[in-house]
């Protein structure tokens, strides 16, 4: 293992060496309160949260830091995997995601979404990844970064758009000079998951300091942990229970584990239809290849194995920045950057599904009777003549193709943005900027291992004349191995989809001040104004097979095309506006306030504006608080998106089997829906459970959807003792912070259990939600082929609403004892509210501390990260305690739905039937080591050893959550499926 890490290392270091030739702690520490200081007064300075460029700037929003020293002792690959660990966010999509990867890393913070955050690099825009505006947090190297800031509320004027819960701010070096050189490697316990990282910054001033130039150059590999390779993924659990365990005893509150539950796409086959409406086959068939008969009950697949809990990854990465003075007071600057990567997503095999097929009764394939069940089953009178015939029947057959391996999907990225910009002084006191920037997102989506519905429909009719070439007909009913090469070679054939955003952007600013100030201070008052222009633009398209729907087997709906843009011109303003400074009982008084107007073109225009200040009585303490009306544009997806089907995880059907005749209410309201699929009555009470845990989910854009408006407000205090006290708190700083994030007029769809909930939570069959209901012309289920079953319709519109609430702590000490050096750093988050409410009928849903399919991913009500650090001499000892509080399954605050308008929870499925061990995640304690030696001033080596006690992730089993989170019977972006883990590090500088 070591000599393929030399290898790579080398190979890595040669390449960097021809690029080369063609052409550094949320602090684990403290608070960000202002800029950093620099030796150079006129260097530039990168303020988050405001455009007002001044080391000394205070301000009124909390800007929480992740420094370089803790970057460095978490040795990420991504930055996406620090933040996704930052109490007060929610999981975003990563390394951990499989089903639903997509190819990027994405930042929610607040749990509102990762397209309500903003992510910038030295305070601008990147071009995002995504139809949706989401930036991917892949592209910038890790080393690169000098600190990280995010920022809660009161940035929106600053930078526009999308900073609704806030922004994050990736920082880099600034007129770095050397070389530095690192690079880690990490493998888990079990010997598998290696991660390689290795990074390469060089820089050097130049014209006797007039001008810097950096380079960097970034290398990421990611090894695959399959599910299979973990004791708790092994098998997929249902999370709910079953009649046994029920009538156990102690119930279902007693049951331990979810049993065994895959998907009936499976080996032997399943019979969905035609089927018998009463009797033993009623509930579902499977073709039995040993007996030659077709045998009541479905057949049963594990999928887990072959999913993924740890996504394989492969980028390089490029930067590049230079500033020069070429004539006195005015700088012209660069920056960019280029990323390519290379992410892969594995899935079970693929299989018919649940794809409406034509059967000829004279298939080569069936046994003689299996001809005839099948025949009596379609309730045709004379079978010896269909058969003889070849009569052709609609069928359901759901056959797992595992003799083709799994469905591997490959994200290739390539993405690259320009920066080019000058600034200068216009007087003493002021400066002006002005830039231009130029981004493209070019994502293409390959995926093997998967079947055509064309070719499978050919094959399964004896190849007839007209059929794709190469047919050969095709055995879907035999016994594993029965499908041949020949077949899978005919059937599979490898579908591409192609991704593309493109972003510009025009500023231009004024900053500084103009000497005036209050009698009371000799601080003078601060502005910042501009203007922007600012284009998005993006579209997707697929080769024939990926846009057809059903086409592909076992993908959900067409990948439709979509071309569209959209601009805005805006104009913004900033004060910062110091009132008294050292006067007694006013040590500082400052406000603040902000503006921005923007023009859409495709919405008009709107106004966002802050108001903020803070105070201090004393040096030592100091209060703040902002208020901030903030606007969301809609998105390029959220516009144009065609309408689709996809899927969603969903344990119960409220109409499956004998559900729907639990009562005359639900049984009124599965009749209405089963007749709107054209079905008759007496298909209830055999309707089947949705396969594998999921159903159709149908949604798209709204090109009328306007922006939608937040208001967030901030409180703060921060305490800074300094030398009172005796000093014994010199080195202690602590903050609270109070933040409230309210969303009108939000861009959202209902969630599946808003739904399904708010229909059968009433009597009415003509409800609005019952109508959104639309189940499978054949069996009645809400899973099947989605060309034909749409399942359940989430429209997006701006009748949706938003809100979280919580409080921030963070504090940090840093004292001397002797010659050990000590540091405590602690970043907490208290959550007390995180609402959501799809549309004016529906209740508010509250998720703090709660996990369902609609309230994924999780978002515990506590959570903190305590950083403890020794260093003595050349050795730094740290131990980093995550803690993730206490959660539960979503409850039922009511029989039925809260009423309209009102707060209010209700799991999707209900509580008393889902295991009672699923039903509550006790309190999770993680604990990291890293133990950092500095060799000499050149050398730097490291050791981490990440979750020290090895522990295991809760069993929830697969479906008690959305499928991008709830995989592998757990939150594996939430907590640690891979167990221990080491990384080693090193660093040369020079």
């Amino acid at each position: 293992m070591a000599s393929k890490l030399s290898r790579q290392l080398l190979a890595s270091t040669a390449a960097l060496g021809v690029l080369i030739s063609a052409a550094p702690a949320w602090s684990q520490t403290a608070p960000q309160e202002s800029a950093p200081a620099t030796d150079e007064a006129e260097q530039d300075v990168v303020v988050t949260g405001s455009r007002i460029n001044r080391p000394d700037l205070q301000q009124a929003s909390p800007v929480g830091v992740i420094s370089e020293a803790e970057l460095s002792l978490r040795q990420p690959q991504s930055i996406e995997q620090v933040l996704r660990q930052l109490p007060g966010t929610s999981a975003g999509i990563g390394t951990q995601v499989n089903n639903g990867q997509g190819g990027v890393a994405t930042f929610n913070l607040r749990g509102l979404g990762a397209n309500r955050n903003l992510v910038l690099l030295n305070n601008r825009r990147i071009v995002p990844s995504t139809l949706g505006n989401v930036v991917d947090l892949n592209i910038i190297p890790v080393a690169l970064l000098e600190r990280s800031d995010v920022l809660t509320g009161g940035a929106v004027t600053s930078y526009g758009a999308d900073a609704v819960a806030g922004v994050l701010n990736l920082i880099t070096k600034q007129n770095f000079q050397g070389v530095d050189v690192r690079a880690n490697y990490g493998v888990t316990e079990r010997g598998d998951g290696q991660t390689y990282r290795i990074d390469f910054l060089t820089g050097a001033n130049f014209d006797e300091g007039k001008g810097n130039v950096i380079f960097a150059a970034s290398y990421t590999n990611v090894k695959p942990v399959l599910q299979g390779d973990r004791d708790i993924g092994l098998f997929s659990r249902q999370s709910t229970c079953t009649a046994a365990q029920n009538a156990a005893t102690g119930g279902c509150a007693a049951a331990t584990l979810g049993i065994n539950q895959g998907s009936n796409t499976a080996v032997p086959a399943s019979l969905f239809f035609p089927l018998p409406a009463t009797g033993p086959f009623a509930a579902g068939a499977q073709f039995d290849p040993a007996g030659g008969t077709i045998a009541p009950g479905l057949s049963d697949y594990n999928f887990n194995p072959l999913n993924l809990y740890q996504t394989p990854v492969d980028r390089w990465t490029i930067y590049g920045a230079s500033h020069y003075e070429f004539v006195p007071n005015v700088e012209f600057y660069t920056e960019g950057f280029y990323t390519r990567s290379r992410v892969v997503q594995n899935l079970a095999p693929t299989g018919s599904f649940t794809n409406q097929l034509q059967l000829p009764l004279n298939n080569q394939f069936l046994t003689a009777a299996q001809r005839t069940q099948l025949c009596t089953f379609a309730n045709i009178a004379n079978c010896p003549a269909a058969i003889a015939a070849g009569q052709e029947i609609t069928a359901i057959v759901a056959r797992r193709f595992v003799e083709t391996g799994p469905r591997v999907q490959t994200f290739e990225s390539n993405l690259f943005q320009i920066n080019i910009g000058l600034r200068g002084k216009l007087v003493s006191n002021l400066r002006w900027e002005t830039f231009v920037q130029y981004g493209e997102a070019n994502r293409r989506n390959v995926n093997t291992g998967t079947a055509l519905a064309d070719r499978l429909q050919a094959g399964l009719r004896n190849c007839p004349a007209g059929s794709p070439a190469g047919c050969v007909p095709v055995n879907i009913f035999g016994a594993a191995g029965t499908m041949t090469p020949a077949m899978l070679n005919y059937l599979g054939v490898p579908t591409s989809t192609f991704i593309n955003t493109r972003f510009a952007d025009v500023q231009g600013l004024i900053t500084g001040d103009f000497g005036f100030h209050t009698p009371w201070t000799d601080k003078p008052l601060s502005i910042a104004f501009g203007g922007e222009y600012r284009r998005y633009s993006g579209g997707q398209f697929g080769d024939l097979p990926s846009t057809t729907p059903g086409q592909i087997l076992g993908s959900g709906g067409a990948f439709t095309t979509i071309n569209g843009s959209y601009f805005s011109r805006e104009g913004f303003g900033e004060i910062n506006f110091p009132l008294i400074t050292d006067k007694a009982f006013f040590k500082n008084l400052n406000i603040e306030a902000g503006f921005r107007y923007a023009d859409y073109s495709n919405s008009g225009g709107n106004w966002t504006y802050k108001f903020g200040g803070n105070y201090s009585p004393i040096k030592e303490v100091t209060f703040r608080g902002t208020y901030t009306r903030a606007v969301r544009a809609p998105n390029i997806g959220e516009l144009f998106q065609p309408i689709s089907t996809g899927l969603n995880n969903l344990a119960v059907d409220p109409c499956q089997g004998a559900n729907g005749t639990a009562n005359a209410t639900v049984a009124a309201l599965c009749t209405a829906q089963l007749a709107a699929a054209g079905l008759p009555a007496a298909r209830l009470g055999s309707i089947p459970a949705p396969i594998a845990g999921q159903i159709n989910v149908t949604g798209g854009g709204n090109p009328n959807l306007q922006p939608e408006v937040a208001t967030t407000y901030t409180v703060g205090l921060v305490i800074q003792p300094g030398d009172a006290f005796g000093g014994i708190f010199r080195g202690f700083t602590a903050t609270v912070d109070w933040y409230e994030v309210n969303v009108t007029g939000a861009i959202t769809s209902p969630t599946v259990s808003d739904i399904l909930n708010g229909c059968f939570g009433q009597a009415n069959p003509a409800d609005t939600r019952c109508t959104l209901i639309r189940r499978n012309p054949l069996t009645g289920g809400l899973s099947g082929d989605p060309s034909t079953t749409q399942g359940v319709i989430q429209q997006s519109s701006n009748l949706g609403f938003l809100q979280t609430r919580g409080v921030d702590f963070t504090a940090s000490y840093q004292r001397r004892f002797g010659a050990v050096n000590m540091n405590w750093s602690f970043n907490g988050n208290y959550t007390d509210r995180s609402r959501f409410q799809a549309n004016p009928s529906s209740f508010i849903r509250e998720c703090v501390g709660f996990y369902s399919v609609s309230c994924d991913p999780v978002l515990p009500q506590w959570s903190w990260n305590l950083r403890t650090t020794a260093s003595v001499d050349a050795f730094d000892f740290s131990i980093l305690w995550r803690h993730i509080d206490p959660t539960r399954y979503e409850p039922r605050t009511s029989a039925t739905p809260p009423a309209a308008g009102t707060v209010g929870s209700f799991g999707s499925t209900n509580p008393a039937t889902i295991v009672g061990a699923y039903r509550q995640i006790p309190a999770f304690n993680y604990l990291d080591f890293s133990l950092g030696i500095n060799v000499n001033k050149n050398l730097r080596l490291g050791l981490l050893v990440e979750n020290l006690l090895d522990d295991n992730a809760p069993d929830v089993g697969n479906t008690i959550g959305t499928t991008g989170f709830n995989s592998g019977n757990t939150f594996p972006s939430t907590y640690d499926p891979l167990g221990r883990r080491f990384l080693f590090s090193t660093q040369v500088r020079f």
